[in-house]
């Protein structure tokens, strides 16, 4: 268990050592994630103060060739400025390279010396980082600046890097320049990062925005929408795909750069950009979180689900970092390590789930080989009958028919593995919750059906857990009184006094302890209906109060000097023979013509077996998980007497249901039926072993005898199997050592049952020991730490040291 949880510790820190060398996978993924959260949180407004005024591919028809004349962003610089805009942004670059525009170019510069509020584009070259600052080999300056020093200028650089990151300022050996979006701001970019990431919102769409011509054709018709412009900052810039570089966002496929730097004068306006400077330190947290959480779940064996709670919290926590805090974490180094965490626990499931199908198979391989010896020797023996004579002939056949017993119970080993399709359950087969497919159950529903409609009294009978009140339930159902009170009681769980009282009901201060009136159970049943279970367990005194409600109506409270009426319809049960108790003066006989006015008799269930195959089924498919059953097993179901009928098979199919679920499995097999079920039927690999160990009584060469005799099979598997089988009878005897050794010795012999006990003692003594180093009651934590006790016992048996762990925690 150690070296498990060291290798997998191990594992996960080589793992984020990875991840610390190659940083460039966890950009990458943080990256991803940051797409995607912003995809899944939705779109927020831009800045509504910031105006695009694009030009499009159709401006540059209209009013080209490109580069279009300067003439035009003098105009455009006018007019705008007749709207009393806060400050515009001229995105296109002014290069000194179209000799034709520099005849335009004065032009431009007196109405950006008249405007004064005007930022130009400038260009930088290869850009290198250096700690804080961000270096550039050279600069581009826009024609009009160098024309004119004072004019504005904020470069349009950017870098990609897991995201669009902007440097606030650049510096070429003494000189330095401003972005574009921080000389837009007109604040000091001492007020801000180095540099920032870009957190785009939305869709650039979303930003108000014109084209060059539409602009032109506002000012043109005067239309008063241009009003909206007044103390607006507005970028200029090309959207032509084919000049304009374009940008993928979560929001947008393409979009041209100029919404590239609305983006960043909202971010910078608004605070929103991603705040980058806890990349580091959120690393380092979020190692020392999946370390720890890797301790956890591998040394306390957390259940899986666990994992989806973290993850899920993994998710809703970097949601609301991304959308509410704009905080840059690396949340790769948590994401990364917790998958690869999840792949390991896979990895050694899958392990551990071999190593058990491993010890299957080989149980199963010792059972065939066993059959194969067993009908060899069938063979033998028969052939050897065919010359004996008539003294001999006797003691063969007695020989033959205990093989043949044997080879038919090794068989059912392979009818245990095999899935039996049993067709669904027709409406005509369930009837009011009554499962069946009997004619016996059939005539049941027939007088049901007959004497529901009517008001007369019912007697039910029928062996305890045949279902007599389902039955009294079905008629009520089915009554006219069906929308009043259905009231149960069980008569024989109470004294005489207390179900008078129960059932009548009593007046505060008629016995101690009556400090408030109380409504019995036929006022609470008035104008419905009434069931008295086991009426054959009342009292003669009982008796004649009870004639006196069926035959008036009448019954009088404990302790009331009042007459009560009810109106109840009143259906009586009982498992004893009623007839036979009028005999013995037991029962009155008034009463019981008065109860038997319809007799509902309920056969047992070993009277109609036909119906064990729908009720197993049924219940099979009661949960949301659905079962099925091997064929062995439902033979075993078939072939059992159900002295507790239904209730007792509806109690071994959900003891069998928790077997498969401790064990991950949706079939249930013999070994999940109690023992008295399969004794007969089917031969189990460690009934085997306890007998061989039985005839060598307990030895101390039994196991490597036993070992050999099951054709040279490991020690460990017979030794285990013994240990496991002692489990489960000190477990089943209510942990008591002497009944339990008595019950696994097989007899009665004192040497035995010492040799027994002493073995069985060793082992809940080591179990205890190791229970009380531990110090706590958390069982699941001590189990974690027991790993060794369960590692050679087979499967089956894993349940039972669960409780003897868990009682041994109680004591």
């Amino acid at each position: 268990m150690k070296n498990r949880l060291l290798i997998k510790i191990g594992l996960v820190v080589i793992a984020i050592g990875l991840l610390f060398v190659f940083h460039k996978i966890t950009d990458s993924v943080d990256s991803f994630m940051s797409e995607k959260l912003k995809t899944i949180s939705g779109e927020s407004d831009p800045d509504s103060n910031i105006v695009i005024i694009e030009i499009n591919s159709a401006d540059i028809e209209q009013i080209g060739p490109w580069p279009i004349k300067r003439s035009y962003y003098a105009l455009l610089i006018q007019n705008l400025n007749r709207y009393k805009v806060k400050i515009i942004g001229l995105e296109v670059f002014l290069s000194t390279k179209f000799a034709t525009q520099s005849i335009y170019d004065n032009v431009l510069i007196k109405e950006i010396e008249k405007s004064n509020n005007i930022v130009l584009s400038s260009l930088a070259g290869s850009i290198t980082e250096k700690g804080n600052l961000f270096t550039t080999d050279s600069f581009s300056l826009p024609s009009p600046k160098l024309l004119d020093d004072k004019i504005k200028t904020g470069h349009i650089n950017y870098l990609k890097d897991s995201g669009i990151i902007i440097p606030l300022k650049l510096y070429n050996q003494n000189v330095g320049e401003k972005s574009f979006c921080i000389q837009l701001t007109g604040k000091n970019q001492n007020n801000y990062p180095d540099k920032i990431k870009l957190n785009f919102i939305s869709s650039w769409n979303k930003f108000k925005h014109y084209s060059l011509v539409e602009f032109f054709q506002l000012v043109q018709e005067n239309d008063f929408e241009l009003e909206y412009l007044n103390n607006k900052t507005i970028l200029v810039g090309v959207s032509d795909p084919q000049l304009s570089s374009l940008i993928k966002t979560p929001f947008d496929d393409e979009m041209p750069g100029i919404a590239l730097h609305a983006f960043a004068l909202d971010n910078l306006l608004n605070n929103r950009y991603y705040n980058t400077s806890f990349v580091f330190i959120s690393k380092i947290f979020f190692t020392s979180i999946i370390l720890l959480l890797a301790w956890i779940f591998f040394s306390r064996k957390i259940k899986y689900h666990w994992y989806a709670v973290v993850l899920l919290g993994y998710f809703v926590m970097i949601f609301i970092v991304n959308k509410y805090f704009n905080l840059e974490l690396s949340t790769s180094m948590f994401l990364i390590p917790l998958i690869i965490l999840i792949l390991i626990e896979i990895y050694f499931a899958l392990i551990d789930n071999q190593t058990k199908l491993v010890d299957y198979y080989n149980e199963a391989a010792i059972l065939n080989n066993l059959l194969g010896e067993k009908e060899k020797e069938l063979n033998g023996l028969q052939k050897e009958l065919n010359i004996s004579d008539d003294k001999s002939s006797s003691q063969l056949l007695n020989k033959i028919r205990e093989l043949k017993n044997d080879i038919e119970r090794l068989k059912e080993n392979e009818d245990d593995k095999k899935a039996i399709e049993i067709n669904n359950l027709n409406d005509e087969n369930v009837f009011q919750g009554l499962v069946y497919k009997s004619n016996a159950i059939n005539n049941v529903v027939e007088l049901i059906k007959k004497s529901a409609p009517t008001d007369a009294t019912i007697l039910v009978t029928g062996e305890s857990g045949t279902g007599k009140e389902l039955v009294a339930r079905a008629i009520h159902n089915l009554s006219k009184r069906n929308n009043e009170n259905f009231i149960a009681i069980n008569c024989a769980a109470l004294t005489e006094s207390l179900l008078e009282s129960e059932l009548f009901g009593h007046v505060k201060g008629s016995f101690t302890g009556a400090v408030v009136d109380k409504a019995g159970k036929f006022e609470l049943a008035n104008n419905g209906t009434i069931f008295l279970d086991e009426i054959g367990e009342t009292s003669e005194n009982f008796q004649v109060k009870l004639l006196r409600v069926l035959q008036s109506g009448e019954y009088d409270k404990v302790g009331s000097t009042s007459t009560s009426r009810a109106n109840v319809r009143v259906i009586a049960a009982t498992n004893k023979d009623l007839k036979q108790l009028v005999k013995e003066k037991m029962f009155r006989e008034d009463l019981f013509y008065r109860l038997n006015v319809f007799d509902i008799h309920i056969p047992s269930l070993k009277d109609r077996k036909e119906d064990i195959v729908p009720i197993t089924n049924f219940y099979l498919h009661s949960d949301k998980k659905k079962y099925q059953i091997s064929i062995a097993a439902l033979k075993a179901l078939n072939e059992y007497n159900w002295n507790g009928n239904v209730r007792e098979l509806e109690s071994v199919i959900k003891r069998a249901k928790v077997f498969c679920d401790a064990t991950n499995r949706t079939m249930i097999e013999l070994n999940d039926l109690p023992d008295e079920l399969v004794k007969s039927v089917k031969l189990n690999f460690e009934d085997l072993v306890i007998e061989s160990l039985r005839n060598k009584r307990f030895s101390h060469s039994s196991i490597n005898e036993t070992a050999k005799e099951l054709g040279n099979v490991n020690r460990t598997i017979i030794s285990e199997n013994f240990r496991g089988l002692s489990l489960k009878y000190f477990v089943e005897c209510k942990y008591d050592m002497n009944t339990a050794a008595i019950y696994i010795a097989g007899t009665d012999d004192d040497e035995v049952v010492d040799k027994v006990t002493t073995k069985l003692e060793t082992w809940i003594t080591n179990i205890k020991k190791d229970v009380d180093e531990y110090k706590t009651e958390d069982f699941e934590k001590i189990k974690s730490k027991l790993n060794s006790k369960y590692k050679n016992l087979p499967q089956r048996f894993h349940l039972y040291l669960d409780e003897v762990i868990k009682h041994l925690i109680k004591q």
